[in-house]
């Protein structure tokens, strides 16, 4: 059976771990497109 307590108390740190993930994603797309601009 699955903690509910648990579980909401780890939804915090797994929303941490996404918004970081797609943050690192967004930095390194806007370097490619930055460095393709730059260096056509």
């Amino acid at each position: 059976m699955l903690d509910m307590t648990a579980f909401l108390e780890t939804l915090p740190i797994m929303a941490k771990g996404m918004a970081g993930i797609f943050i690192v994603m967004l930095v390194i797309l806007s370097c490619i497109k930055a460095l393709s601009k730059l260096f056509p």
